[in-house]
This record gives C-alpha cells, sequence and structure tokens, in this order.
C-alpha cells in the first residue's frame, strides 16, 4: 500500500466580505488546483505549507505571508484516489495561509497561472469559465468539507 502525506495550503483573499481562495492553473493538465505538496522525510506539516507557497508563488517566506501555526484540518484514512487502482494510506494537513502586503497581492494577481476563486467554484468542481479543478482537490474538499459552498457569500 503506498503512503502519501500532503499539506495544503488555503491561500485566501476577502474582497468586499467575500472570500477567494488562490488557485493555479498546472499547464500540465489545465486544470486548477490548490498549492499542496507531499512532506519531506524529517519536514513537518507546516514546513512544507511553507516551502511550497514560497517556492510556487515566488514570495519571501519571512515577510510575505503568513501559515498558522496549527492545520485548520488534519485527516489520515485509507483509500483509493482518483484515477488509481491501489488503495493508499493518506495523510493531509490543510493550513491557512495569509498574505502580508497588497504589494504582494498585486503581484500574485499579476501571474496569469494564478486565480481567486469561490467557494462555490470549488465546491462544484469547475470555475465559472469550465475550467476544471484537479480530482485530487476535489476528492479532498469533499472528504474533508474543509471549504463549504457559503463561504464566498457576497461574490
Amino acid at each position: 500500500m503506498q503512503n502519501l502525506e500532503l499539506s495544503v495550503a488555503l491561500v485566501r483573499r476577502n474582497d468586499h466580505e467575500a472570500t477567494r481562495w488562490l488557485a493555479q492553473i498546472n499547464p500540465a493538465n489545465d486544470q486548477l488546483n490548490f498549492i499542496m505538496a507531499e512532506r519531506l522525510i524529517d519536514e513537518s506539516f507546516r514546513e512544507t505549507a511553507i516551502r511550497e507557497v514560497a517556492w510556487r508563488l515566488e514570495l519571501d517566506r519571512h515577510r510575505d505571508f503568513l501559515v498558522s501555526n496549527m492545520a485548520q484540518l488534519n485527516l489520515e484514512f485509507v483509500v483509493c484516489l482518483p484515477g488509481q487502482s491501489e488503495e493508499t494510506q493518506l495523510t493531509v494537513s490543510f493550513y491557512n495561509v495569509e498574505i502580508y502586503r497588497e504589494a504582494v497581492l498585486s503581484q500574485l494577481d499579476a501571474n496569469p497561472k494564478n486565480r481567486w476563486v469561490s467557494s462555490q467554484e470549488i465546491c462544484r468542481g469547475c470555475a465559472d469559465d469550465g475550467k476544471p479543478f484537479d480530482a485530487l482537490l476535489c476528492f479532498l474538499n469533499g472528504r474533508s468539507n474543509v471549504i463549504q459552498h457559503w463561504e464566498s457569500t457576497g461574490s
């Protein structure tokens, strides 16, 4: 049985009382996904989230963003993941990420890979323009309910 340990970064932004979540377009499959990564040996789940957010968004980990000290949610279960035929021992931790400065938000907005999406889009599995979300993200959100469809009210 395969073992998979993931950290998922929940990068959020509040615009006019509406919560948006940062997703990135994966050019390999043209799907939206959150920043997530496998935990390295001797690395905490939080350190994984920090490393991946800094690298994928090209941000300074000391002054551009803050990853919560504790996971919003930790899950561990055995499951057959989307697209796989064998069971996987899955451990996943979801971390809230706050961006510090408007200049950093502007930098993220300028990158065409980045998209701010609503909770409704995530829960539906595709963006308003029809671009699909990665099946693993949809599975993880469906299993965890870490993002609820009503969280982006006001959008």
